[in-house]
C-alpha cells in the first residue's frame, strides 16, 4: 500500500493576521507623513499669503503718505499686480 502524502495547501490563519497587522501598520504610518505633508502645505500657503498682504498694506500705506503729500495717484494698482502675480509663481513652485 502506497503511503499518502499531504501537503499543506494555504495559510495558517496567524500568518492571515500578521500580514493584515502589518498592512495596518504601514497604512497608518502613510496616513502620518501625508497629513503632515499637507499640514506643510497649508503652513507655507499662509505664510505666502501674509508675504503678499503685509506688501500690498505697505504699498498702500506709502501710497497715502505720497496722495498726502500732494503726489496724486503713483500707480500702485501695478506694482501690486507684479506682486500678486510673482508671489503666486512661487508658490506654483
Amino acid at each position: 500500500m502506497k503511503k499518502i502524502r499531504k501537503t499543506k495547501a494555504g495559510f495558517t490563519f496567524v500568518e492571515i493576521i500578521l500580514v493584515i497587522a502589518i498592512i495596518v501598520i504601514l497604512a497608518g504610518v502613510i496616513m502620518l507623513s501625508v497629513g503632515t505633508y499637507i499640514q506643510n502645505a497649508k503652513n507655507k500657503s499662509n505664510e505666502a499669503d501674509q508675504v503678499r498682504q503685509s506688501a500690498y498694506v505697505n504699498i498702500m500705506s506709502s501710497e497715502a503718505r505720497m496722495s498726502e503729500l500732494g503726489f496724486g495717484n503713483t500707480g500702485s494698482v501695478h506694482v501690486v499686480n507684479a506682486a500678486a502675480s510673482s508671489a503666486a509663481a512661487a508658490e506654483s513652485t
